[in-house]
């Protein structure tokens, strides 16, 4: 299911006046910080159909980010360096421009991205233009088998002693206490939004049972 957009936002002030605006009127980095509001969002109704971003840094850090439906597979990952880092991550969607991850946390030292297969990320070149750099990655997939994220799930259920089969009864609501359990056992955090962390562990329940 692809994600739901906001369609407009109101803004009421102190004397009752309201304004509006076309939320696709906002700047897009305005537009991030309100998704990644609380408040903005709502838990996925089919998590189990939802597609999820894996992203692990060299210092063990994870993050998951929910794209759109309609991604496919990896295009590219590149590096723009100008004062500070932006990493790009293009993903291809069906009949659509590229979905484009913005990269943030120490985009010069990512080390692999899950995404259907899992690919092990690595500096191939750097073109520098003016005060600008752009590093360029290759992705290769990788081949040696290590667990995936549903086996280290499966295996973190049952060590935490959660209830797998309550957990799935009480979707769509989404329990603290053992969603708290799962995630600092699989080390995982929100790349964008904490909605999209929790619909990734809801997909994990739903699809791991």
């Amino acid at each position: 299911m692809s994600q739901r957009r906001p369609h407009k936002i109101f803004v009421e002030f102190e004397d009752r006046s309201i304004c509006e605006a076309p939320f696709e009127s906002l700047p897009e980095t305005l537009q991030l910080d309100l998704m990644r509001q609380p408040f903005a969002s709502k838990p996925s109704p089919e998590p189990e159909k939802e597609k999820f971003l894996i992203l692990e840094w060299d210092d063990g850090w994870k993050e998951v980010i929910r794209v759109d439906n309609t991604c496919t597979e990896i295009n590219r990952y590149y590096v723009i360096s100008r004062v500070e880092h932006v990493g790009r991550l293009s993903i291809h969607k069906q009949n659509d421009y590229p979905e484009l991850i913005e990269i943030i946390r120490r985009p010069l030292n990512l080390k692999r991205i899950t995404f259907a297969d899992t690919f092990e990320v690595t500096l191939q070149r750097s073109d520098r233009e003016g005060e600008k750099t752009d590093h360029f990655f290759a992705l290769t997939k990788e081949g040696k088998p290590r667990p995936n994220m549903m086996d280290t799930f499966k295996a973190t259920v049952e060590q935490e002693g959660v209830d797998l089969r309550a957990m799935k009864s009480m979707l769509p609501d989404r329990p603290l206490e053992p969603y708290e359990k799962i995630r600092k056992a699989l080390g995982i955090k929100a790349g964008v939004r904490q909605q999209d962390l929790d619909d990734f562990i809801a997909f994990l329940v739903k699809t791991g049972y």
